[in-house]
Order: structure tokens, then C-alpha cells, then sequence
């Protein structure tokens, strides 16, 4: 029995069920080999060794004393899983030290045979940085025969990596939205695919507030109105790529209305704006000193754009 998967990338919207869909797939090869599926959490730490603060890739369990520390992941016998949403943007830090232990390994779990003996998982892929993106491919290129990947991913993968993956496309209707409507009635209802976005209705909020007051004189405190904005997104681990997307998704949106009051010519500015902002591109991570006056000027120029100020 071929002990061998390929690599594998669940791919679909937020809160269809792709992690769900992922455990099934693990706990059901876990059957195969006749082996225990059970998923315990463990942290990644990455330790600093120079003194100088900089971060080095080596890696260390987590012992009792800084257990509150480090990246939270899940571990079974058979995988490692990792969620690249919750490594912030250290994310290149963190997939180095990972696959750092990986290359080379023979196998350690499944017996004898070609099988792959690491299997890797990551959820919300979408997020790798280039960086990061690079050393996976890298992994692709020279251990593929003893390590596997299993990714979720929102959009489809980076194009260095895309060759490597077979999609399974899962469509589905967004259970987190859902349970956030039962909390937060105020949120629109979903789509006739079922599919909602919280951050569509904020982005669409701070549209609608500058919105009116286009025609008043603005001042410097205009400013606290932006910086509110940044944090808010910032505080919840909101990327330059995904900030991007919902400010597209939201022209779009205004561009569609019967009556609307954004103009072909304004949106077509904006839009223009979007796709050459400074770091916009998807994949791609700012350094985090740089988010807070980097996201406060593309907004400065970006709302004068949008209103002609």
C-alpha cells in the first residue's frame, strides 16, 4: 500500500469549511496506516540567540514557563499544521525554521518505501509572503519524495507553487458568517451563494463616512479618522493584500449601484491607484514599522483621489 499523497490545496471562501474538509482527508489516510489520528497543540518558538533582537530559525518545544509564548500549532502522528494568518508577519521567520527541520529527513513514521514521512499543512496560504513562498518552492524542487503539503487557501496559490498542487475546489456557504450574523444582526445578509464578508461592510462604512463629508473643509484631525481605520485593521491582523482587495471589492460594489455616487472616471483613478500601490501585490509583506505611515499615506492619497479634495 503507497503511503505517497500528493500535494493537495483546499480551495474556496472564508468559512466554507476547507479545515473541516482537511482533518477528514488526515484522519482518513491516519485509517490507512492503521494509525491513531488524535490532533494536540503544541508552540513554535523562534529564539533570538545574538542579542542584537534578531530573529534566528532555530526551534525549541515550548516548556511550561512560556507556554502563553510562540506560534500555536496542531500536531497528530501523521502531520504539523500551521496557521499562516496567525504568524503575523513573521511568516518568512516561521517557514524557515519549519522546513529547516524537514530537508533531508528520511521517513520516521511510515514504515519502509518512498512514502513521504513529513506531512505539512497550512491553513490560509494565501497569505505567504514571496519570501516565504521561495522556500517552499525550494522544498518542492529537492525533498519532494519525503515531504508533503496539504494547504487551505482562499485564492488560487502563488504561481511558483501552483504547478505542484492538485486544487480540490470547495465551494460553500459561509458557516462563520453566519454564526457572526447571529451576533451582529446589523451585518448584510449573504449573497445567493451564501458567502458574506464583515470587512466588506466596514470598508463600505468608512467609504459612506468620507463619502459625507466630501463637501466640507478638511482638517488635520481628518487624520484620527484614518488612523482609527488603520488600527482597526491592523489590531486584526488585516494584510496589505487583503486591505487592497476590499477597497477594489467595495468600488465595485458603489460602481454598481443605480444611483451612485462614485463616477466611472473617479473609480477608474482609484482603481489605478490600487494596482500600483507601493508593496501592493498579493504575497507580498511589509515590514511591520513601516504598516502604520505606509497605510496613513496611501489612504491621504487615496480618499483625495476617490473625492476630488
Amino acid at each position: 500500500m503507497s503511503t505517497r499523497i500528493p500535494n493537495l490545496v483546499w480551495l474556496g471562501p472564508r468559512g466554507a469549511g476547507k479545515q473541516t474538509a482537511l482533518h477528514n482527508f488526515l484522519q482518513e489516510f491516519a485509517q490507512r496506516l492503521n494509525q491513531p489520528f488524535s490532533i494536540q497543540i503544541k508552540r513554535w518558538q523562534l529564539q533570538s540567540s545574538d542579542g542584537e533582537g534578531e530573529i534566528t530559525t532555530s526551534v525549541e518545544e515550548s516548556t511550561s514557563k512560556d507556554e502563553a509564548k510562540g506560534l500555536a500549532y496542531e500536531i497528530s502522528r501523521i502531520h504539523k499544521g500551521f496557521d499562516v494568518a496567525r504568524m503575523s508577519l513573521q511568516d518568512k521567520n516561521y517557514i524557515q525554521s519549519i522546513l529547516a527541520n524537514l530537508k533531508g529527513t528520511s521517513n520516521i513514521l511510515l514504515g519502509e518505501g518512498p512514502g513521504a514521512s513529513h506531512i505539512i499543512v497550512l491553513y490560509h496560504a494565501h497569505l505567504l509572503s514571496e519570501e516565504s513562498v521561495i522556500l517552499i518552492q525550494e522544498v518542492l524542487e529537492k525533498y519532494s519524495a519525503t515531504v508533503s503539503f496539504l494547504f487551505t487557501s482562499d485564492y488560487p496559490l502563488h504561481k511558483r507553487i501552483a504547478d505542484w498542487f492538485y486544487e480540490i475546489p470547495y465551494p460553500g456557504v459561509d458557516r462563520a458568517y453566519a454564526a457572526l450574523r447571529e451576533t451582529a444582526p446589523s451585518l448584510p445578509a449573504p449573497n445567493k451563494y451564501g458567502q458574506g464578508d464583515a470587512w466588506i461592510h466596514y470598508f463600505n462604512k468608512t467609504y459612506e463616512y468620507f463619502n459625507s463629508i466630501k463637501n466640507t473643509e478638511w482638517k488635520i484631525t481628518i487624520v484620527d479618522k484614518i488612523r482609527e481605520w488603520i488600527y482597526t485593521c491592523m489590531q486584526r491582523n488585516l494584510r496589505w493584500c487583503d486591505m487592497i482587495l476590499y477597497w477594489t471589492q467595495v468600488l465595485q460594489l458603489k460602481l454598481e449601484e443605480p444611483e451612485s455616487s462614485l463616477s466611472k472616471e473617479r473609480a477608474a483613478a482609484a482603481f489605478a491607484y490600487l494596482a500600483k500601490a507601493p508593496m501592493g501585490g498579493g504575497f507580498v509583506m511589509l515590514p511591520s514599522y513601516r504598516i502604520p505611515v505606509a497605510w496613513e499615506q496611501f489612504m491621504i492619497n487615496f480618499l483625495e483621489i476617490l473625492f476630488e479634495k
